[in-house]
């Protein structure tokens, strides 16, 4: 699978999130095995209740029993816009647990509307990572 076909399922996932704020993101991994999961993230209006677009595409590969995965796709933004979003520092440390090699492949349309992706290692965006 590309990582554009992997941003384009995190933006499909993007459509179901519920968020407060109206900050809406979607993410979209690829296991081991090949097995794709997507999450969005969901918050409550008391702020009791979130859970991050990655922590979801995780936890539901988990439920199934896959343990690993290659790369995961992030997307973010108000309503249909895509802007440059990065995990947060929970899902960066999440992610990172499961090896610093993941790919993490961010989605934004630049200034021209154009899909474009950056793709770092989880490895870069958490340095210094709880778990090594």
């Amino acid at each position: 699978m590309t990582n554009m076909e992997l941003i384009k399922l995190a933006i499909e996932a993007k459509k179901n999130a519920m968020s407060p704020t109206g900050y809406h993101c979607g993410a979209a991994l690829i296991t081991t095995s090949g097995k794709i999961y997507t999450g969005c993230n969901l918050g409550s209006e008391d702020g009791l209740f979130n859970i991050c677009a990655e922590r979801l595409a995780i936890s539901k590969m988990l439920s199934d029993g896959e343990k690993a995965f290659t790369k995961i796709a992030v997307v973010g933004g108000m309503g249909d816009e895509l802007i440059y979003t990065t995990p947060c520092g929970i899902c960066r440390q999440l992610i990172s647990e499961f090896g610093n090699d993941i790919e993490v492949i961010m989605g934004f349309k630049n200034d021209n509307g154009e899909l474009e992706e950056k793709v770092l290692k989880i490895s870069e965006l958490l340095p210094s990572s709880y778990v090594m």
